[in-house]
């Protein structure tokens, strides 16, 4: 047993060899020059070899992967050839790592298995190997690129002429290797450049992820040479549903539950979401056969791409990057098809609330209501937000959006249609007595400074549409009727208006002549313009019943500025509050606060 330092000689050495290496050197020469196939390259290099040193099984093995170990990848003896790709060596494993890892060809002239370094292979049937050459292939770029090992059965045994020829002829085994690995490396390239310019056209052309979703993970399958692969979305309740598989659904989950992903989100740490999402669906293992790519459009998480390595192989680091590529077109795509589908969602939810509102009840309401998830048979609140009067247009219409985006999370199966003074919803009535839907509703507007201004009308539960007809006209009406009865944005249930839902049915036309409506009109025009109180004076004693002592304590007033303002009020209105009815005052005030609501006379 002995290890050889024998120089590997240049291409110009071989005019000095022996006329039988000469001939050989010269082939393997010529199969360099004439094919930069790997895979022909290498079955010919094993068959030269072999044919030159009468061994019984020539081997290659490549470096592979960033791991340092190394992969058989050609034989001499078409018996072993299904090992192929199979055969694998961890860094320094066995007498070819070894070999590799110390770039020092060895030598082994008889007892081959006695040599602890050997590592035995059942496959190979080694125990009738006697003789053993192993040689490091080191490319140009004085990397190590492979090992080429001979073995001879008894009684046939290398002699040192055998191993100083494929130590020589290493150099050509091993450029060989290199240009072919090149080309290698530039057809794969030019594949994936084919692979993400399809994909790029599918994202383009896909009108619905029924369509992209098999396209793209389809496509991912050769590219990234893998043996499955899966794209996963998430939904609200942050669940991934399983909405493509290639080359079928496999042991895949349906779905799975990622519990602590909105933390991570929220955060914007992308190893902490692919960490969660890894954890989800693929058990939190760091299997090197698997990988896993979250799908990011402008930080939002829209799912994964995960797939499994053929072979058990690792995935390098270029096939990582590819994966990266690939889940981002196809996230662009998912971000585009949602576009449009949100486009469409929101006309057709915008005709269904105008056929609703204007009674057309039959033309396929039903089948719509169906498509859009709305189940007349389940009793349902309609609600209608308005902009709250001292808020600015620009104000309402933040509110707005932001309404319509939390209702969406706090209600489920809610169905709404935002426009630029209000929004529309169908809800489901939870609880009992509805009053779960309303607290999510108080809830969606927000609390303190942050609550929205926004004044939301609930209706009565709704079963079947005529119902909900009604219900989105009651709704209106208490939105409209809010500032009667609140003085804050807030949710105002219809049946909470009590009688003063009874005041939206008196008409509001400004033709209409009314004694206690035109001094009040007065009287508001005159705070108005001086900035005054009397308006809100006169409504709070009215609420308080005449008690001069209760108004003056909730208007933080002197009972006797009380007095001189209650004074001035009748000067101005020709209202006599102590003889005049104080019904038909607060009604026609009432119907004053409605009228600026609406938008009737000045």
């Amino acid at each position: 047993m002995s290890t050889l330092n024998t120089r590997a000689p240049a291409l110009g050495d071989a005019a000095q060899a022996p006329a039988d290496d000469r001939r050989v050197l010269y082939e393997i020469i010529r199969t360099v020059s004439s094919s930069v196939d790997l895979e022909r390259v290498l079955g010919a290099i094993v068959e030269l070899v072999t044919e030159r040193t009468r061994a019984h099984a020539t081997l290659i093995f490549i470096a592979e992967g960033t791991d340092g170990g190394l992969v058989l990848r050609a034989v001499s003896d078409e018996r072993y050839r299904a090992q192929i790709g199979q055969v694998r060596l961890a860094r320094g494993e066995g007498l070819a790592g070894w070999v590799a890892e110390h770039r020092e060809p060895v030598f082994i002239a008889e007892n081959a298995l006695q040599d602890p370094r050997i590592r035995y292979f059942p496959e190979f049937e080694e125990e009738k190997y006697q003789s053993i050459v192993s040689v490091p292939l080191v490319a140009p770029d004085d990397q190590v690129i492979g090992v080429i090992a001979l073995h001879a059965e008894a009684p046939r045994v290398f002699t040192e002429e055998d191993a100083a020829f494929v130590t020589g002829s290493a150099s050509l085994v091993a450029g060989a290797i290199a240009n072919a690995r090149l080309y290698q490396a530039a057809r794969r390239r030019v594949r994936e450049l084919e692979g993400l310019s399809a994909l790029s056209a599918a994202v383009s052309t896909a009108t619905d992820l029924d369509e992209l979703l098999p396209t793209a993970v389809g496509q991912a399958l050769p590219l990234l040479g893998a043996r499955e692969a899966h794209i996963y979305l998430l939904d609200r309740g942050d669940r991934l549903q399983r909405h493509a598989s290639a080359p079928d659904k496999g042991d895949a989950p349906p779905q799975v539950a990622v519990s602590e992903l909105a933390e991570a989100r929220r955060a914007g740490d992308r190893p902490a979401v692919e960490a969660t999402l890894g954890a989800a669906l693929l058990g939190g293992r760091p299997a090197p056969d698997a990988l896993l790519v979250p799908m990011l459009a402008d930080r939002e998480v829209l799912g994964a791409l995960i797939a499994q390595a053929e072979d058990g192989r690792a995935f390098t680091d270029d096939e990582r990057d590819l994966a990266g590529s690939i889940a981002a077109q196809v996230a662009v795509g998912i971000k585009k098809i949602r576009l449009i589908e949100g486009l469409e969602e929101r006309n057709l939810i915008k005709d269904f609330f105008a056929d609703l509102a204007a009674g057309r009840l039959a033309d396929g309401l039903a089948g719509r209501a169906r498509r859009l998830g709305c189940d007349f048979a389940q009793p349902k609140l309609a609600v209608v937000a308005l902009g709250w009067r001292e808020a600015t247009d620009d104000e309402r219409a933040r509110a707005l959006d932001r309404f319509r985006a939390t209702l969406g999370r706090a209600l489920p199966g809610v169905l709404v249609d935002q426009r630029d003074e209000e929004a529309v919803a169908l809800v489901p009535a939870l609880g009992g007595d509805e009053q779960e839907t309303l607290r999510r509703l108080e809830r969606a507007l927000g609390e303190g400074a942050a609550r929205l201004p926004l004044v939301v009308g609930v209706s009565s539960p709704c079963v079947g549409p005529a119902a909900v007809q009604t219900g989105l006209a009651e709704a209106r009406q208490a939105a409209l009727a809010a500032p009667v009865v609140v003085d804050r944005p807030a949710v105002v249930p219809y049946d909470g208006l009590g009688p003063y839902k009874y005041l939206l049915r008196v008409p509001l036309d400004g033709d209409v002549r009314d004694r206690q409506r035109e001094a009040l009109r007065r009287l508001r025009d005159y705070d108005r313009q001086r900035q005054a109180q009397l308006t809100r004076t006169l409504e709070e004693f009215l609420r308080q019943r005449g008690n001069i002592s209760a108004t003056a304590q909730s208007l933080y007033v002197h009972p006797n500025t009380l007095r001189q303002r209650l004074r001035r009020i009748e000067e101005l209105t020709g209202i006599s509050i102590k003889q005049d009815d104080w019904l038909m005052i607060e009604i026609a005030l009432k119907l004053l606060r409605l009228e600026e609501a609406l938008g009737g006379p000045a």
